[in-house]
């Protein structure tokens, strides 16, 4: 049973291959060529036979039997051809060539119609809407030819094209869109200190020319505005930063993991020291050596790490893991976690959530996680932010090293 059905398959496998649709340009030109050929000798000797069959009716009237030997007979005309049997005798040669050539032109050009209309004319129609609708930017449709000739090939290179223009498409919506809302927070956080700067110096304009406004006051207003001007400063740096990760190119490197894992753990064994914190390593990975670009690892690592010293109480656990050629960091705190209205919003840039008081006196503006994502995606990864199940908040970032040298947003 098995046995048949294994026969089965290979005999529609077989079908599949040589079928005239999933034949080559050339293999489906030659076979036609060689089906035409048949045919265009089948036509001919069947006009010769017509032919002759013709004129022997019109010559048989004036034929007669002549015996040139014992047992050895042959024809003889008796008389001369006339009317009409005369005429048809003279053209019969002329009109048998014209209908050759007219047979055998008949046949080239079904042939070539026939090839055009199974080879090329479908193939070429879904180019062809494809063409159009690319051109007028709607990339929401398929290309779709099921052959294995050229033109399938063909029609399979326009899918990846189109796929990939669509792909390329949605990156630049999402970065328009990121665009926007990044804006629009940058707008809404400048609006306060600028607010502020307002209405202080209304007030110094309006008292000071009149000397109502005491010399402790005047130190004391000014010292208010110049925080606010830093702030505002600040704020414009940090915006250049965003700006200027748009051009960060990703240059993978094959990177020997046991000593950059070393140098992670000594980076963060600083930071948490500094704090007071006991900071553990979970060090899982299998691969001794995994394609990430280190410097934009370690920029994210630092980031998580500084999250993580911000806001833990007592503790720190990072996580290191390198498998499939994927780096992941795992950084886990003991502190309170996210509140589970922040876990969508706490990358938004400029978000800082239930840490204002904090990060207004560390001058922090909600941007670490934001920047974090941004580099997981560039280098083909993500970033998982969540809290963990012993309480404290967890964030994971993601890189791949499947991606191709420089990848840009």
């Amino acid at each position: 049973m098995g046995c048949g059905i294994q026969m089965g398959e290979i005999r529609s496998g077989i079908w599949r291959k040589f079928r005239f649709k999933n034949m080559t340009i050339s293999q489906a030109f030659m076979f036609l060529t060689v089906l035409t050929l048949l045919a265009a000798t089948i036509a001919l000797m069947l006009e010769l036979a017509v032919f002759e069959h013709i004129r022997n009716n019109i010559m048989a009237p004036y034929l007669e039997e002549y015996e040139i030997a014992p047992g050895y007979n042959t024809q003889v005309l008796k008389t001369e051809l006339v009317g009409m049997d005369a005429v048809w005798i003279d053209w019969m040669s002329n009109v048998q060539m014209v209908t050759v050539i007219i047979t055998i032109g008949g046949l080239i050009g079904g042939e070539a119609l026939i090839f055009y209309r199974l080879k090329l004319k479908k193939p070429l129609r879904i180019l062809d809407e494809a063409s159009q609708k690319i051109a007028k930017n709607d990339l929401d449709f398929q290309v779709i030819y099921n052959s294995e000739d050229e033109m399938g090939k063909l029609c399979r290179s326009f899918e990846i094209m189109r796929a990939s223009l669509e792909e390329n498409n949605r990156q630049m919506w999402r970065t328009m869109d990121e665009r926007k809302r990044l804006n629009a927070a940058f707008a809404h956080d400048l609006r306060t200190p600028l607010t502020v700067l307002r209405g202080y110096t209304d007030f110094l304009v309006k008292y000071l020319p009149q000397n109502k406004i005491s010399r402790d006051k005047q130190m004391l207003t000014v010292q208010t505005m110049s925080e606010h001007i830093d702030r505002l400063e600040n704020y414009v740096t940090s915006m250049n930063t965003l700006q200027k990760l748009e051009d960060v190119m990703v240059y993978p490197q094959k990177v020997t993991m046991e000593v950059f894992i070393v140098q992670l753990q000594e980076s963060a064994q600083i930071l948490g020291r500094a704090k007071g914190l006991k900071v553990s390593f979970l060090n899982n990975a299998k691969e001794a050596y995994t394609d990430i670009d280190p410097e934009i690892v370690m920029q994210v690592y630092e980031n998580l790490v500084s999250n993580g010293v911000r806001f833990a109480e007592n503790k720190l656990t990072i996580g290191f893991e390198a498998k499939q050629n994927f780096f992941t960091i795992r950084v886990m705190d003991d502190g309170s976690g996210f509140e589970k209205h922040e876990l969508k919003k706490v990358s938004d840039p400029f978000y800082i959530g239930k840490t204002e008081k904090l990060a207004k006196a560390e001058n922090h503006f909600g941007l670490g996680l934001h920047i974090c994502k941004i580099l997981c995606e560039k280098h083909g990864g993500l970033l998982i932010i969540k809290n963990d199940i012993s309480g404290g908040g967890s964030v994971t970032a993601k890189f791949s090293g499947n991606i191709n040298h420089s990848v840009c947003l």
